[in-house]
């Protein structure tokens, strides 16, 4: 089998970022990349590709992870083996550096999938991982820009959140990362990490640490990651439900446009999705404006990296 990876920055707007974000997924691929020249596993290239992610301010994940309404940082990570069916996951977790660091322990040193909050932090300190202070001036921007005026915002879509928040503010106390790849041995992986959304209701989990709604890896069909509006990949198992379809025979491509086309037809959603099929057939598909991605393989000298993939559904 040849040897690929392919990493996502996340489906959304972007605007002034997307260059910034072009260059990080670039980055992030090649990481991953001269692991897998080099015979690690695919497990090993897409958790180096999605840390490196992580330690980029520029996308959602990690340092730079967007703040819930109450101005904390709640992030999410997972990562699964597409040979042995092994997953790990992480949600809520406030200071670890990098989320996909402990998904992986969760998978590979418990008996467990996903384990949130204190114990998953606790975890964290006990496997010795580097904490931070995730919290930058860009995300506390967003936030202050969200409450003055939230209609005017790109998260108008929320509706329901600050009308709740101003009834009961007792409750107080889209973008995501990921990377799919094969190994030389034809083993798959996929993993994800998030910040959330902007103003979130503090508690709230995504599609990210939700194995078959933000990730799957099967040796089986190939694997998948997510990116978009988390609740519409939960509803619809988008992750699993694409790796369903190239099991079926479908095309990385054929796969990934209908589960992007049912987020959009279904429930009005974003969603982006890149995959990589068993005959080693790449995607990156979305309905948004943007969707930073990058990819590799051994014919190549360096990645190769765009702002946008395949656009299918658009929603605006």
């Amino acid at each position: 089998m040849i040897s690929k990876i392919v990493v996502h920055g996340g489906a959304g707007f972007w605007r002034g970022d997307i260059r910034q974000a072009t260059i990080g997924v670039r980055d992030a691929a090649w990481v991953g990349a001269k692991l897998l020249a080099r015979r690690n596993s695919a497990v090993d290239a897409v958790e180096a590709a999605v840390s490196e992610m992580e330690d980029n301010p520029t996308f959602n994940a990690g340092k730079g992870s967007a703040l819930t309404w109450g101005g904390t940082v709640e992030m999410d990570a997972a990562i699964m083996d597409g040979r042995t069916l092994s997953a790990g996951a992480v949600a809520l977790v406030h200071n670890t550096r990098n989320p996909i660091r402990l998904a992986r322990i969760v998978m590979e040193n418990t008996d467990h999938v996903l384990i949130v909050g204190r114990t998953a932090e606790k975890l964290a300190r006990a496997f010795r991982l580097p904490s931070t202070n995730p919290i930058t001036t860009k995300r506390l921007q967003a936030l202050r820009n969200f409450k003055r005026n939230p209609s005017k915002t790109r998260f108008a879509w929320m509706k329901k959140n600050p009308a709740l928040f101003q009834e009961h503010p007792e409750i107080l106390g889209h973008e995501t990362v990921g990377a799919v790849a094969v190994d030389e041995d034809g083993n798959f992986a996929a993993a994800a990490s998030t910040g959330g959304i902007t103003a979130k209701l503090p508690g709230r989990i995504g599609d990210t640490p939700l194995i078959g709604s933000g990730l799957y890896s099967d040796n089986q069909c190939g694997a998948a990651t997510v990116t978009g509006w988390g609740e519409i990949a939960v509803k619809l198992v988008l992750s699993r439900t694409a790796c369903l379809g190239m099991d079926r025979g479908f095309s990385a491509s054929r796969a990934a446009a209908s589960c992007v086309r049912m987020a959009s037809n279904r429930l009005n959603g974003h969603a982006g999705i890149i995959a990589i099929d068993r005959k080693g057939r790449i995607a990156a598909v979305h309905n948004t404006a943007y969707m930073p991605w990058a990819h590799w393989d051994p014919s190549m000298e360096r990645p190769s990296a765009k702002a946008r993939g395949r656009i299918v559904a658009r929603l605006r």
